[in-house]
């Protein structure tokens, strides 16, 4: 009964994603409401999760094996198939007839009889000749393959194959649809890499350093991190590593005045206030009230006080001029980086949203600049792999304000790997190379005192 539920919760998951809901919130949202145990809300969770990612391919096959276009039918059923053909197909450890069955009974509860007559044979065909249905000659259209066996839009293949080339875009593609390591960072201020890996090992959560930031662990195995006392009391957050080396990137001293211009949840605030040990003063702004209600319960957490929090947008936020000695942008950007994090995330993005994101850029980049003191610091970074969001803003920028320069000699970072750096001076951190959510980084300096 909890399996059938399971799949039914799923289902009206995939449906909200489909008219229009983040999968992340929708799925939140369903499992706050449901009577399951923790199995079967991972189960719901890898059913919502494992479909969106592998929708290109899905359909791919799918197309295949019904004899209308899928996007003439029923919404409902599209999705009743896609959620059997991604069982079928990807989890093993699933019963093939109980995949088959329960995908019948939801057809047959939200259509008619005959969209159920339509999933059983579609499925049961799907399961004979999973393994002979035919993808697109890699060597004829690497695009369209990738694409389809990748389960990626055409337009994003296309690009990362002319920047990236064949090996490279594969393995990429690959991260993609592989959930991200559950990294946590170390409350610098309160205990050491070692001892928390020391804590957590007596909590039964085993833990490896991460890579590149000195700063985090990756948990292999254990309980849910945010369910033990440790956390409760501050020794670590949850963040990416990559966001972790953005703040390691600028490194502020201490007691100086900050500005964090889209501090979202705050990942990157807290740790800019735990790395200068909660002095000076941060301003934190965001357009979201929303994100920056769980900034003040994490403020609170880690018994932060020299943040001030400000919901607004920072292209117009009343910041007084040359006020600031440093300034992050972790600019709004398509997030073509971490694409792994959300699930739904690549069917919603779009050529143009590249050039919209741009534009906001160089908005936000011009108030960043007027609040920066002579001689103070700018980290621009976004979680974008595209040019136009990272070198292509940078570029204009700098030919627009002579005052701005490249900071090469500030990146001090011991453990950032070589390749993550280019010859003009910014930071790249890609994740089919260093594991890491992918980011473009720049760190600024203004000409003066």
């Amino acid at each position: 009964m909890a399996i059938a539920q399971s799949r039914q919760l799923a289902l009206e998951v995939l449906l909200r994603v489909a008219g229009g809901a983040s999968a992340n919130a929708a799925l939140d949202e369903a499992l706050s409401h449901a009577n399951l145990d923790p199995r079967d809300r991972g189960f719901v969770t890898e059913l919502v999760d494992g479909t969106l990612r592998w929708q290109g391919r899905l359909d791919y096959q799918l197309a295949q094996l019904v004899e209308e276009p899928l996007a003439k039918l029923d919404p409902a059923v599209l999705h009743i198939l896609r959620l059997g053909a991604y069982q079928l197909t990807r989890l093993e450890r699933v019963p093939a007839h109980a995949a088959v069955n329960e995908a019948v009974e939801q057809a047959r509860k939200r259509a008619h009889e005959g969209a159920a007559k339509l999933v059983n044979a579609v499925l049961r065909r799907l399961e004979r000749e999973k393994d002979a249905l035919l993808f697109p000659d890699l060597a004829d259209d690497p695009v369209a393959y990738l694409s389809a066996a990748y389960s990626h839009p055409a337009w994003l293949v296309e690009r990362w194959l002319a920047r990236f080339g064949l090996q490279e875009t594969e393995a990429l593609l690959v991260i993609n649809n592989t959930p991200p390591p559950l990294t946590l960072r170390m409350n610098r201020r309160w205990v050491t890499r070692e001892g928390l890996q020391a804590f957590l090992k007596l909590r039964e959560i085993e833990t490896i350093p991460t890579a590149i930031s000195p700063n985090g662990l990756i948990v292999t195995s254990g309980g849910n991190p945010r369910q033990v006392d440790l956390y409760d009391e501050g020794l670590y957050s949850l963040q990416g590593e990559g966001s972790m080396v953005m703040v390691e990137l600028l490194k502020p001293g201490r007691h100086r005045a900050g500005w964090d211009m889209a501090a979202g949840v705050g990942g990157k605030t807290t740790y800019l206030a735990e790395w200068v040990d909660d002095t000076g003063s941060l301003l934190a702004t965001d357009t979201s009230v929303d994100r920056l209600s769980v900034l003040w319960r994490e403020l609170e957490r880690l018994e932060l006080s020299s943040v001030r929090v400000e919901a607004g947008d920072a292209r117009t936020f009343s910041v007084e001029a040359e006020s600031m000695d440093y300034v992050l942008l972790d600019a709004p950007c398509s997030g073509t980086g971490a694409l792994r994090r959300q699930a739904d995330a690549r069917w919603r993005k779009t050529p143009e949203q590249l050039v919209e994101m741009a534009a906001l850029q160089r908005e936000l980049l011009e108030a960043a600049a007027r609040a920066a003191k002579p001689g103070g610091l700018l980290l621009y970074c976004t979680c974008s792999l595209e040019p136009e969001e990272n070198e292509e803003v940078m570029s204009l920028f700098l030919a627009d304000h002579p005052e701005w320069s490249l900071d090469v000699e500030g990146i001090t970072h011991k453990s950032l790997p070589s390749d993550a750096r280019d010859l003009a001076g910014y930071v790249r951190l890609l994740p089919q190379r260093h594991g890491t959510d992918g980011f473009f980084a720049a760190r600024l300096k203004k000409a003066g005192a």
